[in-house]
């Protein structure tokens, strides 16, 4: 197999540098990039493109916004593409069976070390279980969610101070860089696949609104990866002073509590700590609804007469 007839689905920032992996190659030829309907943004509702839907009219590719692969009209028009490859890239659409099938293959570009964090919300779940590494996994698709065998697998460290947002840039890119890597193999005949152990999966479920406040009775270091897991969105949440903040980063101190968890006090005018059920978080940047962030000076210089 020479030349690629590729198919291309994924919607946000994520799938981006996979989809430019793509653009830049001659091997390939891109016959669709399938991407989520234009979003109501703001205010005034404005209608806005895509990531992937702007990356592709900038290179002049044929776009499909759909909602639903289930319909006849879109599973006829699929098959009309022919594709030798679909490639899947958080595309936001579980794909039926007809869809899988109809390409030589389907693969998916997942953003954890198959088969742990099989599911929605990888990058925050790792980060919040204190995993030390993460990584992306090419696997071919199948009707379970992220049950394929694994094609290949890229990893990469999850550092201290490692938030969602850092990890998902880092694992954007390393997406990016492992398609590439598996499209050569695809490409050579080289590709080989290996079948997940079930009894090492763990699932990544979809944040809940309710897990956004903190419990203040877990310990330091767990708090502080709950806080970085769910930045920059949607956020931690604790109530201080009747007034609901979002937290946006702390420091750990492990040193013995002398306070109930969940007591917030000031220390040397310019400190903002809470006690937790171990140690101490020193909460450096948060956020009054409404405002902009702000670091822990400012708040107590503008609501210190609270606590």
């Amino acid at each position: 197999m020479n030349t690629l007839r590729v198919v291309f689905a994924g919607t946000p920032e994520f799938s981006v540098p996979s989809l430019r992996e793509l653009i830049k190659r001659r091997d390939i030829e891109i016959v669709r990039v399938y991407t989520r309907p234009d979003s109501k943004i703001g205010r005034g509702l404005k209608l806005i493109p895509s990531p992937v839907k702007k990356l592709a009219q900038s290179a002049n590719l044929s776009i499909s916004e759909i909602t639903s692969f289930r319909e006849e009209k879109e599973i006829n028009e699929f098959k009309r593409l022919k594709p030798d490859l679909l490639i899947v890239v958080a595309f936001g659409l579980i794909l039926p069976r007809t869809i899988i099938q109809i390409p030589k293959l389907a693969i998916n570009v997942h953003a954890s070390l198959l088969p742990r964090w099989r599911g929605a919300a990888p990058i925050q779940r790792c980060i919040a279980e204190g995993d030390l590494e993460t990584g992306i996994s090419i696997m071919r698709i199948v009707e379970e969610l992220d049950a394929g065998p694994v094609l290949l697998k890229k990893s990469c460290p999850i550092n201290q101070e490692d938030t969602s947002g850092s990890m998902h840039i880092r694992l954007a890119s390393l997406g990016g860089s492992a398609l590439g890597s598996a499209l050569d193999q695809i490409l050579h005949s080289t590709l080989s696949e290996t079948s997940q152990d079930e009894s090492q999966v763990t699932y990544a479920a979809k944040i809940k609104s309710e897990e956004l406040t903190i419990d203040w009775s877990m310990v330091a270091p767990a708090i502080d990866r709950k806080i970085r897991s769910l930045h920059p969105k949607p956020g931690a949440r604790t109530v201080i002073s009747g007034m609901e903040l979002k937290i946006i980063s702390a420091t750990v101190l492990m040193k013995k509590v002398k306070h109930s968890p969940g007591k917030v006090f000031v220390e040397d005018k310019t400190k903002l700590l809470v006690a937790t059920g171990d140690g101490y978080l020193q909460i450096q940047e948060l956020q009054v609804p409404g405002k902009k962030i702000s670091d822990a000076t400012t708040f107590i210089n503008g609501y210190g007469k609270f606590l």
